[in-house]
C-alpha cells in the first residue's frame, strides 16, 4: 500500500507535479487531514483492506476502495495531505543538516515568520498545517528517544530519525501545540468550563513536560 502511495504521489515527478498543483488550489482544512489519518489508521488495522490497496495499479481503484470502506477521498486531498507533510519533514530534515538554517528557524519570533523562513529555501506550508502534523508527532507512539554522543537526549522521529524536539518546543512556546496531545479523550474531562487555562489540552507547561503524554485507554 505504501508502495502505491508513493508512486502515485511521491515519485519524484509524480511529486513535483502535485506540489505544482497544490500551491494554485489549497482549500483543505484539519477536517480533511484528520480524515485521512483516520483512514490510513483503518488501513493499518484491517490487513484485507491493506492487502486489496497494495494490488492497485492505479489512483482510481486505491480511492474507489477507500470509498468502499467509508472514506470518500480525491486525488488532489490525499495529494495535498502527503506533499505537504513530505514538505515540513524535508525542511526538517534539511535543517538538521544545515546549521545556518537551523539557528534562523530556532530564532524566528513567531509561526508565520517560520514558515516564511521555509518558504524562502523552497518549503511551502502554512502555520496550520505545521501545527497539526507537531501535534500528531507529538501524541504518536513513534517519538523515541536518542542519546548523542555527549549524553543529551534528543527527541526523535522514526521519519530518518529526524530530531523534531527542537520544533515542537518551539511551537509550544507560540502557543500553536499544546503540551499534553490526548491521544483520546474522556467524555467528561474536557466539558466543564472551557475558559479554564488549567485544562490539560489548554496550559501550557515547561519543556520539561516534554514526554509526558496523557494516554487514556479505552479500557480505564
Amino acid at each position: 500500500m505504501y508502495y502505491q502511495i508513493w508512486n502515485f504521489f511521491l515519485k519524484e515527478d509524480k511529486y513535483m507535479y502535485w506540489q505544482e498543483k497544490i500551491k494554485l488550489n489549497k482549500k483543505f482544512d484539519k477536517v480533511t487531514w484528520q480524515k485521512i489519518i483516520d483512514f490510513l489508521l483503518l488501513v493499518e488495522q484491517t490487513f484485507q483492506l491493506k492487502s486489496q490497496l497494495a494490488e492497485t495499479d492505479s489512483i482510481e481503484p486505491f480511492l474507489k476502495l477507500a470509498k468502499e470502506n467509508g472514506y470518500s477521498l480525491t486525488a488532489d486531498e490525499l495529494a495535498w495531505f502527503l506533499v505537504t507533510r513530505r514538505q515540513i519533514w524535508d525542511l526538517f530534515d534539511f535543517a538538521q543538516k544545515t546549521p545556518f538554517l537551523k539557528e534562523e528557524l530556532l530564532i524566528a519570533k513567531d509561526p508565520q515568520q517560520f514558515v516564511n523562513i521555509a518558504a524562502d529555501h523552497g518549503y511551502s506550508f502554512s502555520v496550520e498545517e505545521l501545527a497539526w502534523l507537531l501535534i500528531e508527532i507529538k501524541s504518536s507512539p513513534e517519538i523515541v528517544s536518542i542519546n548523542n554522543s555527549v549524553g543529551e537526549i534528543l527527541t526523535g522521529s522514526n521519519y530518518g530519525r529526524i530530531d523534531i524536539g527542537y520544533w515542537i518546543w518551539l511551537a509550544e512556546e507560540w502557543g500553536i501545540v499544546p503540551p499534553f496531545c490526548h491521544r483520546e479523550k474522556l467524555g467528561n474531562l474536557l466539558s466543564g468550563d472551557t475558559s479554564n487555562p488549567f485544562l490539560l489540552d489548554r496550559c501550557f507547561l515547561p519543556k520539561s513536560y516534554f514526554n509526558q503524554r496523557l494516554l487514556v485507554s479505552s479500557n480505564s
